[in-house]
């Protein structure tokens, strides 16, 4: 079964198949090593077999030296898991526990986290822990009961061990950061650790998008996910740093899909949970520059102070002659502000480039060579009959305006895609602003207080245009339309 499930294109599986994966996976704790029906060298002399077998397929998440039934069972799983999601298999995967032994698997490794001095253990716990979760991630996208399942099983321990692996991952980030380490030197100037951990760094970098997923899907429109999720030490000031903090230590191309996926579980979080809402605008957090940059600033350059004053517009509020700079705003509501600002000016800033660079698109030179003659009593322009080496020359000009005109649509393209970036990061963020404010007259007051003019406006036209985006990409009257929707009539009258 674990040769079959390494072939691609066997896609095939039923309930009688997974039914006998989930009862292998129990076989190690039914049958004791002392218990055995064969000996142990005719145990190794199998083992070798399975190995020789293994080698001949990808198996990279495979412990060859320690291949138990169990072992076998479980990456059958893993793998047959995560190539299909339909309704009976979510549904049979529960039913028949499988659910359950993945989210043991979840905690047993990360138990394993804590001990970063063996770093191949490390990247494997991590490995695993990410290959459960994404197959957890798809069994309960738009699946209540399954969600309902794991928010209860054992007093909600697939939560618990998320929280737990998302602050170690938050924690190991800083350490194992490819983006710092491509230029060896952090923003202090301190060394950091040999790139050679860079295959760390990416297990952790996945490892933090799985559990984030997970705990997307199990606080989507449901309170008492919410509330769990809430209750587990530091998550909210963790989901938090993962919006603000994190970005800065991952690949700039990795850098929106973190940011999404952190402001998207704040949005769940703080959405239909009071006590959610509290604790994230109770909590004290000073945003810093490095918050706001999206490249690391190299010693040559200006400093990040420096370049963001450059690129925010002066104040209304400040006079010709004043030259005091505005100290930053302290607290998550002030921070969050600040960073839909930042992200705003960020996509106006991107629109501009992409339009210079449609509107300055070079003309084709009118061709002069030739003549005006006169014939038969009218005036003609006859072209000149080229040279040999003007028709290599005007092949050249050719080639060379085709390669300009590629290299100036990919430089269109790419600040399009940096616009659109931007603009949803400033979207999400204007929408979980709205759910703060929703209910509560002193977080509108804080809000007001740190947007430019204290209007709200800069915020709904946003949220306007994310919405315009939306019911042209997604079904119409889903539930994220209807809370900006909400939002958006709320921020219109308060």
């Amino acid at each position: 079964m674990y040769i079959l499930s390494r072939d691609r294109l066997n896609m095939d599986l039923d309930r009688a198949c997974l039914e006998l994966m989930i009862k292998l996976l129990e076989l190690d704790l039914e049958c004791p090593a002392d218990q055995e029906q064969l000996t142990p060298k005719e145990v190794e002399k199998v083992k070798e077999k399975i190995r020789k077998l293994c080698e001949t397929v990808h198996n990279k998440h495979l412990d060859l030296e320690n291949i138990t039934t169990g072992h076998l069972a479980m990456e059958t799983l893993l793998s047959l898991t995560s190539k299909r999601a339909g309704d009976w298999f979510k549904e049979e995967l529960r039913l028949l526990g499988g659910l359950d032994h993945i989210v043991d698997k979840v905690k047993e490794c990360v138990e394993n986290l804590s001990q970063e001095d063996d770093k191949e253990n490390l990247v494997a716990s991590l490995w695993g822990a990410e290959r459960c979760l994404r197959v957890l991630e798809s069994v309960t996208v738009q699946n209540t009961e399954n969600q309902g399942y794991l928010i209860a099983y054992k007093d909600s321990q697939l939560i618990v061990s998320s929280a737990r692996a998302l602050r170690y991952c938050e924690d190991m980030i800083q350490r194992y950061s490819r983006a710092l380490n491509n230029s060896s030197l952090s923003l202090s100037g301190a060394a950091l650790p040999h790139c050679s951990f860079s295959n760390v760094g990416k297990a952790v970098e996945d490892c933090m998008r799985a559990i984030i997923g997970v705990l997307l899907n199990l606080t989507h429109d449901n309170e008492w996910g919410s509330t769990k999720t809430g209750e587990q030490e530091q998550l909210t000031v963790t989901a938090l740093n993962c919006v603000l903090r994190v970005p800065r230590y991952i690949p700039q191309e990795q850098r929106f899909d973190v940011r999404v996926l952190g402001m998207g579980l704040l949005i769940n979080l703080v959405e239909y949970s009071s006590r959610n809402r509290h604790c994230l605008v109770d909590m004290e957090y000073i945003i810093d520059d490095t918050c706001l940059e999206d490249s690391l600033m190299q010693p040559a350059d200006p400093t990040p102070s420096d370049s963001v004053a450059a690129a925010a517009p002066p104040s209304t509020a400040e006079t010709p002659g004043e030259e005091a700079v505005k100290p930053r705003a302290s607290g998550a509501l002030a921070a969050l502000v600040q960073f839909f600002l930042e992200r705003e000016r960020a996509a106006i800033l991107a629109e501009a480039k992409t339009d210079d660079i449609i509107t300055e698109a070079p003309k084709p030179a009118l061709d002069q060579s030739g003549e005006w003659q006169e014939t038969s009593g009218e005036i003609q322009w006859v072209a000149a009959e080229p040279t040999e080496n003007q028709t290599e020359n005007k092949e050249e000009e050719k080639k060379k305006e085709e390669e300009d005109e590629e290299m100036d649509l990919n430089k269109a393209l790419q600040h399009a895609g940096k616009h659109m970036e931007d603009s949803i990061v400033a979207s999400y963020t204007a929408l979980l602003l709205g759910c703060l404010c929703q209910g509560s007259q002193v977080n509108v007051t804080t809000v007001r207080e740190n947007l430019p003019k204290g209007d709200f406006s800069i915020m709904t036209e946003m949220l306007k245009k994310f919405l315009s985006f939306m019911n042209l990409t997604c079904e119409m009257g889903t539930t994220g339309q209807k809370s900006i929707t909400r939002v958006i009539d709320y921020l219109e009258h308060c």
